[in-house]
């Protein structure tokens, strides 16, 4: 039985592609403490290793193999959570709920790069101040904003889906794009202006997608005769070296952001 122990020891570290320190070193945040490099070698070779040890080699064993680049970023609790969970991090019943746990503020102040694609783009036009935003552009960030085309079909059909009279969608949108063109933009110097992007696009609406950094993205579905206050409202973090749902949606972004026109 204890040669079987060190075997797992010795399989579980070759299988991840990594040194005996480097092993010692990724076992530390799943032990809660960290061994040394010897000790992995005893464990391998001569020791028979605590029980404690066995089981975060057992977890550890489930990550994926480390691929070129620094120990660093290869975090087995991550992948582990990221494999489980596909990214998602929290979820809310409602847009409300969301709004009363996670304010925009502690999504936007420090962030540096906004990509955002949806219909109205409330949360950033309506619940996050302008000079707030103006702020964030100054000081080096920069932001995509994506509009539902208010002259389109796409977002007529929308508000069929509502119940919605027609044009009622199409007006607050436009009066969104009016904000940031105008009270944000235009506020801007002609330096920091190409930072702020404003787009629309005429593509039947299924997510409200808003990535903000290459870290965090909150996303909702747009449902049957629901408006986006009322849907569920999942909060996603990219866990490194997972491919997972953040990357799904940032390709979702990207998509649209190729068939978008320029406002």
């Amino acid at each position: 039985m204890g040669a079987l122990a060190r075997q797992q020891v010795a399989s579980a570290r070759r299988r991840l592609g990594l040194t005996p320190a480097e092993f010692a070193e990724v076992l530390g945040p799943v032990l809660g403490w960290t061994p040394s490099g010897e000790m992995i070698e005893s464990w391998e070779d001569s020791i028979v290793p605590p029980g404690d040890v066995l089981l975060a080699v057992g977890l550890a064993s489930q990550a994926t193999p480390r691929e070129q680049g620094d120990l660093a970023d290869f975090d087995v609790i991550a992948q582990l959570m990221g494999h489980r969970f596909c990214d998602v991090e929290a979820i809310y019943a409602t847009r409300s709920e969301f709004t009363s746990r996670m304010p925009p503020h502690t999504l936007f102040d420090d962030a540096t790069e906004i990509r955002a694609a949806g219909l109205s783009l409330n949360l950033l036009c309506q619940q996050y101040a302008d000079d707030s935003l103006r702020r964030l552009i100054e000081g080096g960030g920069s932001a995509r904003c994506l509009f539902l085309d208010p002259n389109g079909e796409a977002i007529k059909s929308r508000e069929r889906e509502e119940g919605y009279r027609l044009g009622h969608l199409a007006a607050l949108t436009d009066l969104n794009i009016q904000i940031l063109l105008q009270r944000v933009r235009q506020r801007l110097t002609a330096e920091d202006r190409p930072r702020l992007v404003v787009a629309t696009y005429d593509e039947t609406i299924r997510f409200n997608i808003v990535l903000i950094d290459d870290t965090t993205a909150v996303v909702q579905p747009y449902l049957h005769a629901a408006r986006g206050v009322e849907a569920p409202t999942f909060v996603l973090r990219r866990r490194s070296t997972i491919s997972g749902l953040f990357a799904t949606f940032e390709q979702t972004f990207a998509w649209l952001w190729e068939r978008s026109t320029l406002q």
